[in-house]
């Protein structure tokens, strides 16, 4: 699946632990990827693997990535495992976002489950993306506030009129150690981006989001929510977390031990 979203790009766990290979949960869809020899070799390491471990990124409550999910468990090996990781709940709708509410529905016989969002029925495992060498190295910041906002929200003359505009701003489309090095400029940030919202406040951030989707919901380190007209008056109950960073790559590092567990 292309995408330009820097968070989906930094989401996989093998990207931080020796997993194996890494194939997008939609690749043996044509409109997804139109190289037929590719699409085959994706069938074929699907075939091969005897766990496969999803995530990270809003996959579940979500229509978009529904048939990814089915064809696993339509089409694995009988004694094929599969674990979640890092995945959380995506709902969204074109209508009012306070109203958008979402639970955790697991239709398919998971082996293993981490999910991002926290005080659910399943384990807390926070995105994998924690564990990149980048957080380790945080300047102070450079401005009192910055706007890290979706690349379609920037481009969407409707919704970008919302938005504050006398603050430097990046979009999510921006490499990643553009975006981490622009997200610790800012002293405060504001975001439409659930990644934005994780990552500045991993840096020690201060954090105002914008919803966007259920996903905003259910963050452990959470962040004050409003619409971006209102985001002054919140402004005042955005806080730190000092220990978010390890808490989070704590999680990840006991769950890889349960998928190792779990692997054999």
């Amino acid at each position: 699946m292309f995408t330009k979203n820097v968070g989906d790009l930094f989401c996989a766990p093998a990207q931080y632990f020796p997993l194996g290979d890494r194939m997008e949960i939609l690749g043996w869809k044509q409109s997804e990827c139109q190289d037929v020899e590719t699409r085959k070799l994706w069938k074929e390491k699907f075939q091969e693997a005897s766990t496969i471990v999803v995530g990270g990124g809003g996959l579940l409550c979500s229509d978009f990535f529904k048939p990814g999910l089915d064809y696993i468990f339509q089409e694995k090996n009988p004694d094929t495992r599969v674990v979640i990781w890092g995945a959380g709940h995506n709902e969204w709708q074109l209508s009012d976002w306070r109203k958008i509410k979402c639970e955790i529905e697991l239709p398919h016989p998971y082996d293993l489950i981490g999910v991002r969002d926290f005080g659910h029925q399943h384990e807390w495992v926070p995105c994998p993306s924690c564990l990149h060498p980048a957080f380790d190295a945080v300047t102070p910041p450079e401005h009192e506030v910055v706007l890290y906002a979706h690349e379609a929200t920037l481009l969407n003359p409707k919704t970008r009129a919302v938005l504050p505009t006398e603050f430097p701003t990046l979009s999510n489309s921006a490499d990643f150690e553009t975006a981490i090095k622009f997200l610790s400029s800012g002293d405060l940030v504001l975001t439409d981006s659930y990644h934005g919202l994780y990552w500045a406040t991993l840096l020690g951030r201060r954090v105002i989001a914008f919803p966007t989707s259920s996903k905003f919901y259910d963050v452990k380190h959470a962040a004050p929510l409003c619409d971006p007209r209102d985001w002054q008056r919140f402004a005042n109950l955005a806080v730190r977390y000092p220990l978010a960073l390890r808490e989070c790559r704590d999680a990840n590092t006991r769950f890889y031990e349960k998928v190792m567990q779990l692997a054999g």
